[in-house]
């Protein structure tokens, strides 16, 4: 998924209103596919990587709820907007249960769409970005288990035998750098107190 272009698959059986939105996401900076109905979408999902799928509500054939729900099954990270122009409570309801990421009613303008996109875009981000801080918390906290399993803590100073003394040359050797042992225990905290603030933040 790249963290600056994503790539976004519009479903559509009415030929003008699916150029119409390829045209503009397409001038709002995305990359665009299109698709005529829900068989003909999934089999492009099935060969290349989308972040985002549009998909109207009543099509013939596959509905937009039965593709949201074969495309839930396929990669759960993408996300889904329906469009419908039979907008009714339990629709919506049904949608979002089903893990739509949101839904617009037809008519609508298309600077609605653009906001849609572009918070579905930020919540892509955000996922993209907390994957990598818990990659370094993970990086970070495994150092420090080599060092605590390398190093003994809370142990008096007391005369080295040579034994002990070959053994600190090994674990120098190794990379293992006592005086780093902190460092490392701060940082894995920094990083995790950035993950719980940055998911704090996009609740």
């Amino acid at each position: 998924m790249s963290f600056e272009k994503f790539k976004i698959l519009i479903t559509d059986d009415d030929m003008d209103l699916r150029e119409l939105l390829t045209e503009a996401v397409k001038n709002w900076g995305y990359e665009v596919s299109v698709a005529r109905e829900g068989d003909e979408a999934l089999r492009k999902l099935r060969m290349e990587r989308f972040d985002i799928v549009i998909t109207d509500l009543m099509m013939p054939g596959m509905d937009g709820l039965t593709l949201l729900q074969k495309i839930k099954e396929l990669d759960k990270e993408i996300l889904v907007i329906i469009i419908t122009g039979y907008a009714t409570i339990e629709t919506a309801v049904k949608a979002i249960e089903t893990g739509a990421y949101d839904y617009i009613t037809k008519p609508f303008r298309l600077d609605e769409l653009m906001i849609v996109i572009k918070n579905a875009c930020e919540r892509l981000r955000l996922v993209l970005q907390n994957r990598g801080l818990l990659e370094e918390l993970r990086t970070a906290y495994g150092e420090i288990a080599v060092l605590k399993k390398a190093l003994s803590p809370g142990e008096q100073p007391r005369q080295e035998t040579s034994q002990e003394a070959s053994a600190q040359d090994n674990h120098a050797r190794d990379g293992v750098n006592p005086a780093r042992h902190q460092e490392y225990r701060k940082e894995a905290d920094r990083f995790a107190r950035k993950i719980i603030k940055t998911n704090g933040s996009g609740a």
